[in-house]
């Protein structure tokens, strides 16, 4: 039953509608620049909006662990000298 499911599914996937973007978010050209250049840069700011939000949590992740690590180096530099 899980073989059929797994081959329904890949058939499903491959024959199905293909992903249709919006004008901002699929690469503009040049007639979508003149027509539509508030969409555009609608994308473009959607796109740094993600990396913005993306760079503040690997930042948030990298600060733990640089804390993690002193604690870790201190607490084992106590236990050597005792």
């Amino acid at each position: 039953m899980k073989k059929l499911f797994f081959i329904f599914s890949a058939v499903l996937c491959l024959t199905g509608m293909d992903a249709i973007a919006c004008v901002g978010c699929r690469e503009p050209g040049a007639d979508t620049i003149a027509n539509e250049p508030g969409t555009v840069m609608a994308g473009f700011g959607f796109s740094w909006g993600v990396i913005i939000m993306l760079s503040m949590a690997v930042s948030i992740v990298s600060g733990l662990t640089a804390y993690i690590w002193r604690t870790v180096v201190r607490i084992e530099r106590e236990r050597e000298n005792s």
